[in-house]
């Protein structure tokens, strides 16, 4: 671990900058993970937006990982429209708390 400290820090990249690009890394496999449900439902975009009463230009920001387009009820409504259900766990410093 050492090693990978002493190579960022050589390159000047702090671990803000790691935390940003984990975040953002995650935010496009969550991204690319609806995006697989949706076509294993058969789904257009055009198709999803409708069910979720949004454009489809909103559909699209979600599946690109357009962090500012995942608001808890935009994800809420992408999963009920597929015919899931939306689960929210915070992981707090006394435990976990499943948010349905």
């Amino acid at each position: 671990m050492a090693d990978l400290q002493e190579y960022l820090a050589k390159r000047g990249i702090s671990s803000a900058q790691m935390d940003e690009a984990r975040r953002d890394t995650q935010a496009k496999i969550d991204a690319y993970t609806l995006r697989e449900a949706r076509k294993a439902s058969h789904m257009t975009q055009v198709q999803l937006a409708q069910a979720m009463g949004v454009s489809q230009n909103r559909v699209s920001r979600i599946e690109s990982g357009d962090l500012d387009a995942m608001s808890v009820d935009s994800l809420r409504r992408y999963v009920n429209a597929l015919g899931g259900s939306l689960t929210l766990v915070a992981t707090l410093p006394t435990g976990q708390v499943r948010l349905t």
